[in-house]
């Protein structure tokens, strides 16, 4: 993606809170991705939840890292990746990366923002960015994540009760929606027969924040020896600006044998612009 054209897409996240950037995934890697879904998902005998945040006709996997390595090309990803770093900080972290597969019958999920826990107030600069994956056609009727455009300027979180209009984020498979946490948004209700819609988010958070699932304990030390150096920093087992995150003075890849992700906490204490600190 060109310096001009991801600027236009900035743009639009300032004044609506997402944007949607169409035929952004290639025809081959939503292939391999739809039949991981369908394989893991038998493999470990996926069901709803059953509750209203998770759905009650939705198939959800969490950790997808960990679960195939086909997953760790989507983090990375060269139209993805630098939204988080301009809207976040190069140096974010990778919070979480989850299959929403809504099934027929799917009721409305209920408007929320994603750094909703983040205890500072509203409006504020965005702690988390939320990409969802289109892997089918969203639609309207099969469930198309629903967005309240320019929430993320609001003063308060979704209140229960609140009545306030939203839109369904209709996009063709192959297309990624790009959400500011703040925005408010929720998945759609699938009132079709027969239409499964099957989505993946990867969600990044401000480096200093808690990941909202677990990499440390998801991934193996296999798997981080392994990883590309920029999806092990993104997560996590690099150190926060050269110091947040060490085990014993090291990062937590230098500690588990990862040289790739090898650290060592004050050594290279990062700035806002580079520079390092004494």
């Amino acid at each position: 993606m060109d310096t001009a054209t991801l600027s236009g897409y900035l743009d639009r996240i300032e004044e609506q809170g997402y944007c949607i950037v169409e035929n952004a995934i290639d025809p081959d890697l939503i292939k391999e991705l739809t039949n991981s879904v369908a394989h893991l998902e038998e493999e470990f005998d996926v069901q709803p939840r059953g509750n209203r945040a998770e759905g009650f006709a939705t198939k959800r996997m969490y950790n997808l890292l960990a679960k195939d390595r086909v997953f760790w090309k989507l983090p990375t990803h060269p139209n993805v990746l630098p939204f988080a770093e301009h809207l976040l900080d190069e140096e974010c972290l990778l919070s979480g990366t989850t299959c929403m597969h809504i099934g027929p019958g799917e009721v409305h999920q209920g408007l929320h923002s994603d750094d909703g826990l983040v205890s500072v107030s509203r409006p504020r600069i965005p702690f988390m960015v939320t990409t969802i994956w289109a892997l089918t056609d969203f639609t309207a009727e099969n469930g198309a994540t629903r967005i309240v455009p320019g929430s993320h300027k609001f003063d308060h979180e979704p209140r229960k009760g609140e009545e306030v209009e939203h839109i369904p984020a209709e996009m063709e498979a192959g297309s990624i929606l790009i959400v500011n946490g703040g925005t408010w948004h929720c998945g759609g209700a699938n009132t079709t027969q027969d239409d499964w819609r099957l989505g993946i988010s990867v969600q990044y958070c401000q480096g200093y924040l808690r990941q909202q699932q677990n990499q440390y304990y998801s991934l193996s030390p296999e798997d981080v020896k392994e990883m590309p150096e920029r999806l092990a920093s993104l997560c996590g087992f690099t150190l926060y600006k050269g110091i947040m995150g060490h085990v014993d003075g090291a990062s937590p890849g230098r500690f588990l044998g990862a040289a790739k992700a090898d650290e060592v906490a004050y050594a290279a204490m990062r700035t806002q612009n580079g520079v390092a600190e004494s």
